[in-house]
């Protein structure tokens, strides 16, 4: 059995999550929390602290690009990788080019989160036990300093991630010219820009990023977007294309723990 360990806010975390639904594999989802999942991702992976990591089946993988690249070799992933194997390298090659948006995302949409510690507190501690939940309270005030400097956000990087998103939704949507997908066939490709978008489209088939609580506190960060076909077009694919959750995964239960909007 394959144990997939994430954020439940993580976009690169879903982009996994995703491909394993739609490929119909069996898994269990280990949700890890910000800020204390350190010693967990470097007992799994021995280089880095980032998530999503992918262990069982003989497997101990970390990224989203390299985690990708192990599956469609050990794995049945047809649903959204082609057989022939020119075109399955170049599938793959083609997701990962698009990862450096989904940095980008995160960075835009935690410009506005981390001047609100409350808010802060709230995603990070999604799938908290009690006595996370307690020590991350605790730590806020020391982890939040340290994960701005770590990943740039701060208003020289938000810059750059805004105008990098622009440049990547206008650039997707020249390439879609209306069409379903991006090469003619839904794949991969298709399903890694979905996902590292939905923090901005908010598809309705994700139960945190479309959480009218969620979705309220974005709202800054979605506004210079929210109406741009690119991201119109995330929400029709996860319409069409990404399985529903079950009521009892990590996700639906993450999401069940913000609170109604105010």
């Amino acid at each position: 059995m394959l144990t997939l360990h994430t954020f439940a806010i993580s976009h690169f975390s879903e982009k996994i999550r995703w491909v394993l639904r739609v490929a119909g594999l069996p898994f269990v989802e280990v949700p890890l929390v910000p800020g204390l999942h350190m010693p967990t991702t470097l007992w799994l992976s021995r280089r880095a602290t980032t998530v999503p990591i992918i262990t069982g089946d003989g497997l101990r993988v970390q990224g989203s690009d390299r985690i990708l690249a192990r599956l469609g070799a050990r794995f049945d992933l047809s649903a959204v990788l082609p057989d022939d194997p020119d075109e399955h390298q170049a599938c793959l090659a083609a997701a990962a080019a698009h990862d450096a948006l989904g940095r980008h995302v995160m960075r835009w949409v935690y410009r506005p989160l981390v001047r609100q510690p409350g808010a802060m507190l709230m995603m990070w501690t999604l799938s908290a036990t009690p006595t996370e939940a307690f020590a991350i309270k605790q730590l806020l005030p020391v982890l939040l300093p340290g994960f701005k400097r770590s990943f740039g956000i701060d208003d020289a990087h938000g810059a750059e991630a805004r105008d990098g998103i622009s440049r990547a939704l206008d650039a997707i949507d020249r390439r879609r010219a209306g069409a379903d997908t991006l090469a003619g066939a839904f794949t991969v490709e298709d399903l890694s820009v979905c996902a590292l978008l939905a923090p901005l489209a908010a598809p309705a088939a994700h139960p945190i990023y479309a959480h009218p609580t969620v979705r309220a506190l974005m709202a800054e960060a979605i506004a210079p977007w929210e109406r741009h076909p690119t991201l119109q077009w995330v929400r029709e694919v996860y319409a069409r294309h990404r399985p529903l959750e079950p009521q009892q995964s990590p996700l639906m239960l993450a999401a069940a723990r913000i609170p109604p909007r105010r």
